[in-house]
């Protein structure tokens, strides 16, 4: 496997910036399950794979996993965010709204002192084991970093995954979305609530989905069966007898 955290610039007062990230797409590989693709680019292609993404590095957007399978067998895409809503930013806590769809999992972390990649949320995406548990209930005050139990606020981070069974040559499109509204169905809120630094609260909605298609050529059409071509010839036939009498005339 190779892993690399993308560590991207410190979150300010009232902005939202991507400071972490993972993407980790594991399925078939000479013959037995194995890591296809782990890393933290944002765009990046390989063999059978492609990400994309709009706007992501800001904390909010949209990135796309692409995924055609060479092999048929059970695909995953898990993706993990380290999203910085405001400072401090260990004063935040996430919730979870609905219900997960069949093969979908999820985790909520909360990150340890300032180590990248240090929560069970990131550990878990790239073992492709994530335990649909939120570890950061909190609403208890953290604006001072010294609140101590499980009710406390802390830094938030966050992670889903998706598991589907393709065929060879079938694709899958895998999206990951965070908004700042509620785009229904199911999704982790994360929470930076009002304190000393922040005037009002700031939000955001962690959601995903992923979509089945078929890639390269239509199949050929089927083959004529055996009558089907003899009643084709005896209509060509006679076809060919009227015309031939209507010439004679």
């Amino acid at each position: 496997m190779f892993l690399f955290l993308g560590a991207l610039p410190a979150a300010f007062a009232d902005s939202t910036v991507l400071q972490n990230d993972l993407i980790v797409i594991t399925g078939p590989g000479n013959g037995s399950p194995g890591n296809i693709a782990s890393e933290t680019t944002l765009g990046d292609s390989g063999t059978g794979w492609s990400i994309s993404s709009t706007g992501f590095s800001t904390g909010y957007g949209t990135l796309t996993v692409t995924l055609t399978a060479a092999t048929g067998g059970t695909y995953y895409v898990d993706g993990y965010f380290d999203v910085d809503l405001s400072l401090p930013f260990y004063n935040e806590y996430a919730k979870v709204n609905g219900s997960p769809s069949s093969g979908q999992t999820w985790e909520v972390g909360g990150l340890v002192g300032s180590a990248a990649c240090s929560d069970s949320a990131c550990i878990d995406a790239g073992n492709n084991a994530l335990s649909n548990t939120n570890g950061v209930p909190g609403t208890s005050d953290n604006e001072s970093n010294s609140c101590t139990g499980s009710s406390c606020n802390g830094d938030v981070a966050f992670a889903m995954g998706f598991g589907f069974s393709l065929a060879a040559g079938q694709a899958e499109t895998v999206t990951f979305d965070i908004t700042q509204t509620n785009p229904g169905g199911f999704n982790i809120e994360q929470i930076h609530p009002v304190d000393g630094t922040n005037s009002s609260e700031t939000d955001a909605f962690f959601s995903g989905s992923a979509v089945a298609g078929t890639v390269g050529p239509p199949p050929p059409p089927p083959a004529p069966e055996p009558a089907t071509l003899l009643m084709l010839g005896s209509s060509l036939c006679g076809l060919l007898g009227l015309r031939k009498k209507f010439s004679t005339n």
